[in-house]
Formats: C-alpha cells, structure tokens, sequence
C-alpha cells in the first residue's frame, strides 16, 4: 500500500511537469530579432545592377577626380551629355557647354563629357584649355565602355562625342581623345601658340632708399 501511494505521487509530479513543458515546445523557433536577421520594417538593399551604373562594376576612383558608375554611365550622367551634344548639332554652343558642364560635375573625370567641353574650348581658339581637357578625358577613358553613337567636329579639328547606352567590347571613347590631343598639339605647334601663363611670382616690398 505504501508503494502503490508512493507510485502515484510521482506519477502526479511526472504528469505536472510534462503538462508545464508542452506550451514551452509548442511555441515556433524563430530567431529573436537581429539575430542573423534584419528587423521586419527595415529596407533590404536592392540587388546590384551593372546596367544601371553601380559602383564596383568596372569603374574606380582615381586620384584627381570622382568616377560614378560601373558598365554603362549613371543616366543622370549621361542624360545632359546626350543633350549637350544634340545642342552641339543645332549650333547651341553655350546651352551645350552647360550641359556639358552639368555631367562634368557629377562625374568629374567622364571621358564623354570632357571631351565635348574640349572640342568647344578648340572651337573659341582657347587651345590650351582644349588640350587640358583632353589631357583629363583621357586619364580613365579606358574604363568607361558606352559605345559611342555618333561623332561630328565643331567648327574646328577635334571631334564631339555621343554616347549610347549600350556596352562595347573596349573603350570607344578612348582613341578619339588620343586622337584629339594629337590634332590639338599640332596645332599649337603650327600657330606658335605659347603656353598658358602660371601663377605671377609673389609680390615683394619695395625696398627704401637710403
């Protein structure tokens, strides 16, 4: 009798403790919140697409200036390039050289830009500052791959460049700075044109007689 009364209390503590472990077991495994997961409300980054210029899709930032993009030019980029150049056509040469200069801002070292800024530069006889310019354009045009649309010289030698969006092989902007700069250099040979002036020494104080 004593161990009949001595089974049953523990089949009643047995019963209690599993019927407190139940609820436990019961609730879903979800990892508490930070834990390898980010919160419900917080955004995801998007997914990285090289069409629509992402940083680490070919481009890099080089000394000197900022590059933006990756395969193919941010489109803010390339909207006012594409419009400058249709400005070039019509003759619009100071609306373009804002445009121009509106891409240039953004993308400090875009060979399209640059270029076209250049070209107009030879075009007001300032061939000093074309040579620059094309000397700058140069620096990263190997890395940008927007083919080039269409070409047309401004009342000059040098070329002016539109872009497409669309992915070359290599670089198709690259030989017609090259190209450019060679004709720019002649031609400061050919007119003598000397060199732009640098900085005017310091000013000294006048010395006083004695």
């Amino acid at each position: 009798m004593r161990h009949t009364r001595k089974f049953m209390l523990t089949a009643m503590v047995l019963a209690l403790a599993l019927a407190c472990a139940i609820p436990a077991f019961a609730q879903p495994m979800n990892p508490a919140p930070g834990a390898n997961q980010a919160p419900l409300n917080q955004e995801q980054p998007a997914p990285m697409n090289p069409a629509q210029g992402t940083p680490g899709y070919g481009y890099k930032t080089g000394t000197g200036g900022t590059i933006r993009g990756g395969s193919l030019m941010p489109v803010d980029v390339y909207t006012p390039i594409r419009r400058g150049y249709g400005f070039v056509r019509e003759g619009k040469y100071e609306a373009a050289r804002h445009e121009f200069e509106i891409a240039a801002k953004l993308d400090e070292l875009n060979p399209f830009a640059l270029n076209n800024l250049a070209v107009l530069d030879e075009r007001d006889g300032k061939l000093n500052d074309a040579l620059a310019q094309f000397k700058d354009a140069a620096i990263h045009a190997a890395q940008y791959r927007d083919k080039v649309q269409q070409t047309c010289f401004v009342g000059g030698t040098c070329m002016a460049v539109e872009p497409e969006r669309k992915l070359a092989a290599t670089s198709e902007i690259l030989p017609i700075i090259q190209e450019n700069i060679q004709k720019v250099e002649a031609k400061i040979a050919a007119t003598h044109t000397p060199p732009s002036p640098g900085s005017p020494p310091p000013m000294m104080p006048e010395t006083k007689g004695k």
